[in-house]
């Protein structure tokens, strides 16, 4: 078992889903404290694939989503492999899948056969469009998410892009990820009052969007764009961005820096806006360097930011300060830097208490320890490929 002192460390959690969005889910959980168990399929997580073509082994992104878990390799087409799967869900709390709904009742593991194995766990299942609904067996990347919920054609208005471009990040997956987290942790509380799990049908549609924070105004009759002014061109200060209407930024720097109005009274207000951003352009090129134009802005109480690339934000200074990065094993005789989770608690331990595991790591330590199998009824379930490793 995990850690009883950590926030999670009384919990147990099956995870049968693979890529990013359920995955992720089970990691926090792991690094909360719980007990989770990877149940891997003989062809691997597609994660362990999606890497850019020099990173071999474990790859980052399957790494990234699966430390602190113990992993046993089933393959559920075959009856003793289902046997096994239930065996797990009988000793634990709670279950995630994110199969395209129907599947984990074909392979045996859905909510029908999880409740009647173990009437108090519960299970969350994570689909792109929901188990009842009309897409129910459309499949659902963070591509195609971004594409159904409206992100792309919103980012492309909204910065009058000439053509569509997809976000470049999996927001559909971690944004449904911390849902399905949140949910779970609130189903495991009912079950603790009443003794009786309950299953969670979450969708990614209904997640991306109850998450995004422009919906409020694109409800609005007509829909209304938040303006959103660009970055400052510092010079050779780099970007700045400014929090706040331009109109609003313009009179807090100009007072407090003594700039002078360039937009003559009578201007259009597009032109005004125009003059008085190149103006605080000028100025903000002018200082001496990007840390002493922050501060000035930081000490007039502007709220402001250098625009930075991610390798800076990832490994600068002020990354070290906060800590950001833990070193974790490759798997492959090195370590490999990956971003800590944000929480800190002032009693309760957080972190991976081991490195992302091997398909089938832990085939034998898992069945011994938390189902009591001997060592004559693994040797069977190897011998009917029910129980596989790398």
């Amino acid at each position: 078992m995990a850690d009883a002192s950590a926030a999670c460390g009384d919990l147990r959690i099956v995870d049968f889903s693979q890529v990013l969005a359920g995955p992720y889910t089970a990691r926090v959980l792991a690094e909360l404290g719980a007990d989770v168990i990877k149940v891997e399929a003989p062809a691997g997580d597609l994660s362990r694939r999606i890497a850019p073509k020099h990173d071999r082994g474990e790859s980052g992104l399957y790494t990234w989503a699966n430390l602190g878990k113990r992993n046993v390799c089933l393959d559920l087409a075959r009856p003793e492999g289902r046997a096994v799967a239930l065996d797990l869900v009988r000793a634990s709390h709670a279950v995630i899948e994110n199969f395209r709904p129907g599947v984990a009742e074909r392979l045996g593991i859905g909510w029908p056969a999880v409740h009647a194995a173990n009437r108090r766990a519960v299970m969350v299942s994570v689909s792109g469009y929901g188990s009842d609904s009309s897409r129910r067996e459309h499949g659902a990347f963070a591509p195609t998410m971004h594409a159904a919920t409206g992100l792309i054609e919103y980012q492309a208005r909204k910065g009058g892009a000439p053509r569509m471009v997809n976000l470049p990040d999996a927001r559909a997956d971690l944004t449904t990820a911390l849902h399905a987290a949140i949910g779970l942790l609130a189903a495991l509380r009912r079950a603790e009052r009443t003794g009786v799990g309950q299953y969670l049908d979450l969708a990614m549609f209904d997640a991306v969007l109850a998450t995004y924070p422009e919906t409020p105004f694109e409800l609005l009759d007509p829909p209304e764009l938040r303006e959103e002014p660009p970055p400052y061109d510092a010079g050779p200060n780099g970007f700045v961005a400014v929090a706040g209407p331009p109109q609003h930024v313009w009179a807090v720097i100009s007072r407090a820096f003594a700039l002078e109005d360039p937009a003559p009274p009578a201007a259009a207000v597009p032109s005004k806006a125009r003059l008085r951003h190149a103006a605080i352009e000028r100025w903000m090129a002018a200082q001496p360097g990007r840390e002493a134009l922050i501060e000035r802005l930081t000490a007039a109480k502007i709220p402001c930011a250098a625009v930075v690339s991610l390798r800076e934000a990832l490994t600068g200074s002020f990354a070290r300060e906060r800590a950001l990065l833990m070193d974790v094993e490759d798997r492959r005789g090195g370590t490999r830097p990956v971003v800590r989770l944000p929480y800190r608690f002032s009693e309760t331990r957080v972190g991976a208490v081991r490195p992302a595991p091997r398909r089938g790591e832990h085939n034998d330590e898992v069945l011994r320890e938390v189902l009591g199998y001997d060592p004559a009824r693994i040797a069977a379930l190897r011998a009917a490929q029910a129980l596989l490793a790398e």
